[in-house]
């Protein structure tokens, strides 16, 4: 690759994904919007709403007894 050549970074739209709905987000400037859902945000701002679906997904490979569950 060239180093005059852009790297594409695609993002898929939080909103849509956290309800398992796969969508990649466009770009305008600096700013990215869904087409599906009409979220609209920067990277930051995309960047949060992916760790809060970190924290969502935090257990789900891990099995959790009824006294853990109780300590939480």
């Amino acid at each position: 690759m060239a180093s005059s050549e852009k790297t594409l970074v695609k993002f898929r739209c939080p909103v849509c994904f956290s309800r398992e709905t796969d969508v990649v987000l466009c770009q305008k400037g600096s700013e990215y919007y869904c087409v599906k859902c009409s979220f609209a945000g920067n990277r930051a701002h995309i960047w949060s709403m992916y760790g809060d679906l970190q924290r969502k997904y935090k257990w789900m490979l891990n099995r959790v007894t009824m006294e853990q569950q109780d300590a939480l």
